[in-house]
């Protein structure tokens, strides 16, 4: 089921620069394909700090984020400030047509490491696929990603659509670059099932239709701690990074706010903010989200490769698991 809100919502911030704060105001557009309550938190923030920046959200799947922004841009009337969703490999794009303002982070500790296309755009926290578990359907864990072949998982699995989810194109990209597609081949004879997005695949899991799951690891946490029986496993080959990288748009007429917007991410509130819904902070000494292991292992990114090769991966899970 699609999910498009636009919601006009007032928030602020003060942007810092060497000459003092300076007074935002006008509209800003996020299109998002990030969970909305957890970017509502994020805008609880900005509103305390000023209430003159009037933002309108656009939510929905990564894929339909990206189509809507294509349109736009084809017709010249882009309606965006700001993007933000689970796909490197666009954002990339983006930049090397120069659509992208490259990002004011002054004041703010956000590292090097976590800026991309010269500085473009950047990734404000983790997340990363893993395996969800329902213990009450399932009782061996499994180790890995691997392991999912296993008769005992047999039509109890599941993962969300790369055609709808950024983040499960990532793992589609991932595993078959790592397994080759003779890796899904094997899951879709398991009885791989394929859901729209991660929040509905998560509930079935939670609900008990699936037993397994490769899910976003920050979601799998919550449940766990609202009592839900997951477990969260994170494979022994390598958890999958999600990049969620956030940018803003060179046509867009509130730079200054929409900046303001992306600094506050990186500022010590936003960063505490991303830890306690379960993300993992990307600027050092932000406090750690519980349960999240001291050093996560993860797979090599995949994201060249994705990149290069998005429309045969579409095409060949599309055929695979017969998806429209």
């Amino acid at each position: 089921m699609k999910i498009s809100l636009w919601l006009p919502l007032v928030l602020g911030l003060l942007a810092g620069s060497s000459a003092g704060a300076q007074t935002l105001s006008g509209t800003v557009t996020l299109y998002t394909s990030e969970v909305l309550p957890d970017v509502q938190v994020q805008i609880d923030g900005f509103r305390k700090l000023n209430p003159k920046v009037d933002v309108k959200v656009f939510r929905s799947g990564t894929g339909e984020v990206t189509a809507k922004l294509n349109a736009e841009l084809a017709a010249g009337n882009v309606q965006a400030d700001l993007l933000w969703v689970a796909d490197p490999t666009y954002f990339d794009g983006l930049a090397k047509k120069t659509l992208l303002e490259p990002l004011n982070v002054r004041g703010v500790r956000a590292p090097s490491s976590a800026l991309y296309g010269g500085g473009t755009y950047a990734e404000v926290r983790k997340l990363y696929n893993v395996i969800g578990v329902n213990t009450k359907v399932v009782s061996t864990l499994p180790k890995g990603f691997a392991d999912l072949r296993k008769p005992e998982y047999r039509n109890k699995l599941a993962m969300p659509s790369p055609l709808f989810s950024g983040g499960a194109l990532a793992t589609a990209g991932t595993l078959s670059r790592t397994y080759g597609w003779a890796y899904f081949q094997s899951l879709a004879a398991n009885g791989l099932r394929i859901e729209q997005s991660n929040p509905i695949t998560t509930t079935k899991l939670i609900g008990g239709e699936y037993g397994a799951a490769i899910l976003v690891d920050y979601s799998l946490r919550r449940e766990a701690a609202k009592g839900a029986p997951i477990a969260v496993v994170y494979p022994r080959e390598g958890a999958i990074l999600v990049s969620t990288p956030i940018a803003v748009l060179r046509s867009s007429p509130n730079k200054a706010a929409a900046q303001a917007f992306v600094r506050y991410l990186y500022s010590a509130e936003g960063q505490a903010n991303f830890s306690k819904l379960d993300y993992l902070p990307v600027v050092p000494g932000a406090p750690r989200p519980a349960g999240v292991p001291a050093a996560i292992f993860t797979l090599p990114s995949a994201d060249a490769y994705i990149a290069q090769n998005k429309a045969d991966i579409s095409a060949r899970f599309s055929a695979l698991f017969n998806l429209k």
